[in-house]
């Protein structure tokens, strides 16, 4: 991308973002418009413009200046408070920005630590310091009284904070998962959350906040568990479906208290269903990974990421399976890194390892994706080479040995090694685990005795060895 384009496409996205934040903050006074600037509503351009700073970083400030200073100037606020607003709103900004990644939290909420970091920002951070700098700028530019301070710092605080707990992890979450989007199935998620709650409200008069928790909490909980985005498509379903019929006043809030306690009520309802549902999904998110990164260790080697023992007994039976239902010949390839100690002895562990991979990685460019290369432990590899003769085995092996001989240094300290590799063939070798393990694992010790990088066919000792197995089995079973 060219610097002029990077320079468009931040330009388009302070429009778009200037202009989104002065919708929703029109469509948030709009439903519950109380004192101007300062009200309880669940200002959701907050949370908006919080997604975004964490999204795209500095370069979005300007959109979020923009769209704060012209939606005072359109609640009635004249040009000083505007800016006054506007800039506090920038430098919130810029405060969540700097904090969360210097406490190295992750937008993509992917652990419950970041979901619980990005909370306590908002609640004990960015909206404490927002409400008390925008309303000293307001009461110091005589735009409110003193005598409603604290009141106007607690609506400030209140409405911001239930604003960005609702959008801005709801955002992340979606901008994480935007290449899994579904759009039909978060529609009927929506659509059934929005009948339940008409159901609800409107049908069954439910006016008591507890029972309204009670009756959606679990529905939207269980989602959390099994599709988080879908979970907050059916919170904000609810959340707002909520908002609309209380400015028709029907529903569990039009009740016989002031409008402040109406809202109030509101956003404790809506936070206990966002807080949640967040926690229960990201919880749930996050053992899932931990579940299957135990798997991936069960499973695999940590130091190279190929398979090791655990898997070993699945991918020789998979061959004896091409061996005697397709009549294929397959190679089972032991082998044993020559001077590996030597390296460990003289430059540690660090480079052995080191080593290791790049020997791994050498091979598995060199073999077939039908192929399979195990680490059993060690210096040690198993090497399967499925539906191969003799002749071409030869050919592959050569080349990887070719190859380890080839590396004469790692890290700049100067290394000698090759392989010994024993190769027994399937089926003639046998067609049980056991049998080829061992007559490669035989071959193996052969090619040591041969003098080491080598490679060495099962040799006729290993054969009769096996062939008298057999036979003793036959006549024992007879």
């Amino acid at each position: 991308m060219t610097a002029k384009q990077d320079l468009i496409i931040t330009l388009l996205r302070n429009i778009v973002l200037t202009l989104l934040y002065l919708f929703a903050g029109k469509l948030s006074f709009a439903l519950f418009q109380q004192d101007m600037i300062v009200t309880v509503t669940v200002f959701i351009p907050e949370g908006i413009a919080l997604a975004a700073i964490l999204i795209y970083g500095y370069r979005v400030i300007p959109g979020i200046f923009f769209g704060q200073m012209l939606l005072a100037l359109d609640s009635g606020l004249s040009w000083s408070p505007s800016f006054g607003i506007a800039v506090t709103n920038a430098l919130e900004a810029l405060i969540a920005y700097r904090l969360f990644y210097y406490f190295k939290l992750n937008k993509n909420l992917t652990h419950i630590h970041d979901l619980i970091g990005l909370f306590l920002l908002i609640i004990l951070i960015l909206q404490p310091f927002s409400a008390l700098l925008g309303n000293t700028i307001l009461l110091v530019l005589h735009t409110i009284q003193k005598d409603g301070l604290l009141q106007n710092i607690f609506f400030w605080w209140f409405g911001n904070v239930v604003g960005q707990l609702l959008i801005t992890p709801m955002l992340l979450i979606f901008y994480t998962n935007k290449q899994k989007i579904r759009p039909a199935r978060y529609m009927l998620v929506a659509l059934f959350f929005l009948g339940l709650n008409y159901i609800l409200q409107v049908i069954f008069g439910v006016s008591n906040i507890s029972l309204l928790l009670i009756a959606t909490l679990p529905f939207s909980i269980y989602l959390a568990t099994i599709n988080l985005p879908a979970a907050t498509v059916a919170t904000l379903t609810l959340i707002v479906s909520s908002l609309y019929f209380y400015h028709l006043h029907i529903g569990a809030f039009v009740v016989n208290t002031n409008s402040s306690d109406q809202l109030i009520n509101m956003n404790f309802f809506i936070l206990s269903h966002i807080i949640l549902v967040l926690i229960v999904g990201v919880l749930f998110r996050e053992k899932e990974a931990a579940i299957t990164s135990l798997r991936s260790m069960a499973h695999y080697d940590p130091l190279t990421g190929l398979p090791n023992r655990h898997l070993l007994k699945d991918e020789i039976h998979h061959t004896i399976y091409l061996a005697e239902q397709y009549n294929q010949e397959s190679m089972i390839c032991f082998i044993d890194l020559d001077g590996f100690k030597t390296v460990n002895d003289t430059y540690g562990h660090a480079i052995g390892d080191k080593l290791l991979k790049e020997i791994a990685q050498n091979i598995k460019c060199i073999i077939r994706s039908s192929d399979t290369l195990l680490r059993l432990g060690g210096d040690e590899f198993l090497l399967l080479l499925n539906n191969i003769d003799m002749k071409r085995s030869k050919i592959i092996l050569e080349k990887i040995m070719q190859n380890v001989r080839s590396i004469k240094a790692v890290d700049n300290h100067k290394i000698t090694v090759s392989l010994s590799i024993g190769i027994a063939h399937c089926p003639k070798d046998g067609i049980s685990m056991e049998s080829l393990m061992y007559a490669s694992d035989k071959a193996m010790y052969q090619a040591k005795k041969e003098g080491k990088d080598k490679m060495v066919f099962t040799p006729n000792c290993v054969k009769k060895q096996i062939l008298g197995t057999k036979e003793n089995t036959a006549v024992s079973m007879a």
